[in-house]
């Protein structure tokens, strides 16, 4: 049992490191470095590892240790491409009135995404923008949505801090603008706006993926 807890310690600690980049991608761990970082046995490390590795975050490779495995941000754009079309749908769910927002719930992750900027708080910002974008799906009461949705969430935040970590000069919290556009068209029911701020903000990701090269 002593072990089973220790190993589920060293998972949690070691995914949101690779998470929140502290372990960045390319990054090479090793189990005698991890042991000593986290003061336990290489037996828990060792299967905290299998668990990280079965879910893409890291790469055993033969004769070069444990490899952070790199960030696929043409697989970020299509996450945030089936976020929109969710999205998108549950705007037309309410404007045909099938369906309601919880403007209230909307209003406070808006307001902490806000106050996460003021104070610099990137890690808070992803994830209450995150989770604003989550409330929206929430109206179209499709629990196979919100699986998917949520199934992308850690995979979102791990790109989002990497990017931020690795791109200072670039420009940040971008989605507090864009997600006060689509609060305030959907307070005022200008339903079709709202769908028109996601489209234009696919276009402006688009554009800027394609500079990259990403795309």
């Amino acid at each position: 049992m002593q072990s089973k807890s220790l190993a589920e310690k060293a998972y949690q600690e070691i995914r949101k490191k690779i998470i929140t980049g502290k372990h960045l991608p390319g990054d090479v761990l090793s189990e005698n470095g991890l042991s000593k970082e986290l003061e336990m046995s290489r037996t828990p490390i060792r299967d905290a590892l299998l668990r990280l590795d079965s879910e893409g975050f890291i790469v055993t490779l033969k004769n070069r240790g444990i490899l952070v495995k790199e960030l696929s941000y043409k697989e970020l754009f299509e996450i945030n491409e089936l976020n929109n079309c969710m999205s998108s749908f549950a705007i037309d769910l309410v404007n045909e009135g099938n369906s309601t927002f919880n403007l209230e719930k909307l209003q406070l992750h808006l307001e902490n995404q806000l106050n996460a900027e003021k104070h610099d708080n990137y890690y808070e910002y992803v994830q209450q923008t995150i989770l604003f974008g989550r409330t929206i799906i929430e109206a179209t009461n499709n629990h196979v949505m919100l699986q998917t949705y949520d199934s992308f969430r850690d995979k979102t935040l791990r790109i989002a801090m990497v990017n931020w970590k690795l791109r200072p000069n670039e420009k940040h919290y971008s989605a507090n603008e864009i997600n006060s556009k689509i609060f305030e068209a959907i307070v005022a029911k200008k339903y079709e706006h709202a769908k028109t701020v996601i489209k234009e903000y696919h276009a402006y990701n688009l554009k800027r993926f394609i500079t990259r090269g990403i795309i």
